[in-house]
């Protein structure tokens, strides 16, 4: 069968109806099957896009609909799009403020003019999506719209995610009230699966901007929950699987009487950053974790006493800072570890290779590096290290299976004494320098 492609079609106004030809036998086609085609395409489009969605790409998805070419090919079309509410399920609030959005003036729609007339936008495809779940994401401009927490309250229950972005424009940083967060955050989430809180930067008010401070958030399904500096502990955890947490302060945590831990049963990733990671590790129970990954620029201030065994992590990335006791306790209590970096993945390009100049404290321990005991590794991720190092890990844990190291070892050590070790290594196992391919994928 031959390939159908469909192609964008130019910005036009909606203008022509799209009838069948008088002289045609066969009757038009039926409003269902462009529906079944439209919903092909706005899938196709919104499904893969990330969560949390960056600013830039928010910005970029939301100054046109994903249908908006196919709105203006005739006004049936428009009239199938603007009457189904499958096509109004994932909105936005402020992201677009003060920016011209495509589409604007089609059809029988003029543009809004700035002020408050952004908040009845806001409220269109809201009220289009009737009853179905939504998908919101807000940016700080619109908590200064007169009515915007009645405009959340009244579809809250219906929200699926929820994205709070930010991105300083022009470099002007736009600080909310704090008191606005925790009378959003307060609502009831009932369908909550998402929740994600970007930087945001707070004026000075009653309850003080410079101290992170603590909501317990009315969730009871949220699974995914990713914050920055305030401390979001959902009144029901049990159903999280995946918590990122940025440059909150722990220590601070209020637990209910009685209670030493938050559990959290289901929780499969982990992510701290910029954080005092003792203090997290210690609060919460995660026996099923699977994940865990720290990104923080300094060594551990605080060690725990104990930490629990963890027997179903498999993935351990701990940024290199030096000897730090909280990362051995948590090395030793990982005996089904499988992969270790010693850096987080995704933040390579953050690594300047020139910076590069101490190998992994991991293999430079005074005893050497059989001094710890390692688990039945498979992969192994380093910023750098020389051959020598590498081969002598490959012999003690010889489960291992591939090594990616970001720094090319003839750059760090003597060039033909590493190319010459680094035949030998690639030997024992597979090697990828830099964020090379693996040689066997």
């Amino acid at each position: 069968m031959e390939q159908v492609t469909l192609s964008s079609i130019g910005a036009t106004n909606v203008a022509t109806e799209c009838t069948a030809d008088p002289t045609s036998t066969n009757p038009p086609f039926p409003s269902e099957m462009f529906v079944n085609i439209f919903d092909v395409l706005y899938w196709s489009i919104t499904e893969p896009l990330p969560f949390p969605l960056p600013y830039d790409d928010a910005l970029k998805y939301f100054k046109r609909h994903p249908l908006l070419d196919y709105m203006l090919v005739c006004r049936r079309w428009y009239n199938i799009v603007q009457a189904s509410p499958s096509y109004w399920t994932f909105v936005e609030m402020g992201v677009t403020s003060g920016v011209a959005r495509e589409g604007c003036g089609a059809g029988h729609h003029n543009a809004t003019p700035p002020g408050q007339g952004e908040l009845i936008d806001a409220q269109k495809p809201l009220e289009r999506s009737g009853s179905l779940p939504l998908r919101l994401t807000v940016a700080p401009e619109f908590f200064s719209k007169v009515g915007w927490l009645e405009v959340i309250r009244k579809h809250a229950r219906r929200l699926e995610s929820l994205d709070l972005v930010y991105n300083p424009k022009n470099g002007t940083i736009r600080r909310i009230s704090p008191e606005h967060l925790v009378q959003l955050l307060e609502l009831p989430f009932l369908s909550l699966k998402r929740l994600h809180l970007g930087r945001l930067y707070f004026t000075l008010t009653t309850l003080g901007w410079s101290d992170p401070f603590q909501i317990n958030l009315n969730a009871p399904h949220l699974h995914q929950l990713s914050y920055h500096f305030q401390l979001i502990i959902p009144s029901t955890p049990s159903r999280l699987t995946f918590l990122s947490i940025s440059g909150s302060d722990f220590s601070l945590i209020k637990l209910p009487i009685g209670q030493s831990q938050i559990e959290l049963p289901e929780l499969l990733e982990l992510r701290i950053t910029d954080c005092e990671p003792a203090p997290v590790l210690s609060v919460f129970s995660t026996p099923a974790l699977q994940a865990l990954a720290i990104n923080a620029d300094e060594i551990s201030a605080e060690v725990p006493e104990d930490l629990p065994e963890y027997p179903h992590l498999r993935d351990l990335q701990w940024l290199d800072v030096g000897n730090d006791q909280t990362f051995e306790l948590v090395f030793r209590h990982c005996p089904n570890l499988t992969r270790y970096a010693n850096y987080v993945v995704g933040s390579e390009n953050k690594l300047n290779p020139k910076h590069l100049t101490d190998g992994p404290t991991i293999l430079e321990r005074p005893g050497g590096i059989n001094s710890i005991g390692w688990p039945k590794l498979e992969e192994v991720l380093l910023d750098c290290a020389l051959c020598v190092d590498l081969l002598g890990l490959a012999e003690l844990v010889p489960t291992i299976k591939r090594m990616r190291i970001l720094k090319n070892p003839c750059e760090f050590g003597d060039k033909i004494i590493e190319a010459e070790l680094l035949v030998q290594l690639r030997q024992k196992v597979d090697i990828a320098i830099g964020i090379d391919s693996w040689t066997d994928s």
